[in-house]
């Protein structure tokens, strides 16, 4: 009989120091509708309003090669919806919405927008986003983060859905699936809550 060794380990690198976090009191509501079986990882910036108890998850994704003007590849894990107003971040000018997500490749996804997001390349940031009014007007990241997920969160469609939120971790950003925008940084930290810490190593 022979012996097969395996080279790979399933899982992946957590995204919090350690799983150390301090953790806000009480769920919030997450404003976003999310798919069942989403599954919402540690250390994912969220903008939390303590008025409303709610919570938004700060959707970005890394745009892949092979992508066009309105056929937006992005690496699995992303967060965007069907419905949602993206745009590419640093421009702003463009704020189609994703008409549909084609998840059929088993290496990315598929954001088919309703206009084009002129000049977008490999590499490329982007974002929800509010949508520009006013003659003129630019699309701007619809949330900024004061909080990052404390707790994996699997959406199954029963309940009502709280999201955990924590107020200090110190997070692996490059672990996360989405990426963190320089706009959001301030040294290492977030620039909303300075608790947060964003390390590479």
């Amino acid at each position: 009989m022979a012996i097969e060794f395996k080279t790979e380990i399933p899982g992946h690198f957590p995204e919090i120091w350690r799983g150390e976090c301090k953790v806000l009191p009480g769920g919030f509501k997450p404003v976003q509708d999310f798919a069942a079986g989403t599954v919402l990882h540690r250390g994912t910036p969220l903008f939390v309003d303590f008025d409303a108890h709610t919570a938004a998850v700060c959707k970005t994704a890394k745009v892949l090669a092979g992508s066009t003007t309105t056929a937006v590849r992005v690496a699995k894990g992303h967060y965007f919806a069907k419905g949602d107003v993206v745009t590419k971040t640093g421009d702003g000018a463009a704020a189609p919405t994703v008409s549909d997500i084609d998840t059929t490749n088993a290496a990315y996804d598929t954001l088919t927008l309703s206009a084009a997001l002129t000049g977008i390349k490999a590499d490329d940031i982007i974002a929800e986003a509010a949508p520009a009014t006013g003659e003129g007007a630019k699309a701007a990241v619809k949330y900024a983060p004061n909080a990052v997920v404390a707790a994996v969160k699997e959406f199954d469609g029963k309940g009502l859905p709280t999201i955990d939120a924590a107020y200090e971790a110190v997070v692996l950003y490059p672990s996360l699936a989405t990426p963190v925008l320089d706009e959001w940084k301030q040294g290492i930290c977030l620039k909303d809550n300075p608790n947060i810490v964003l390390i590479t190593q």
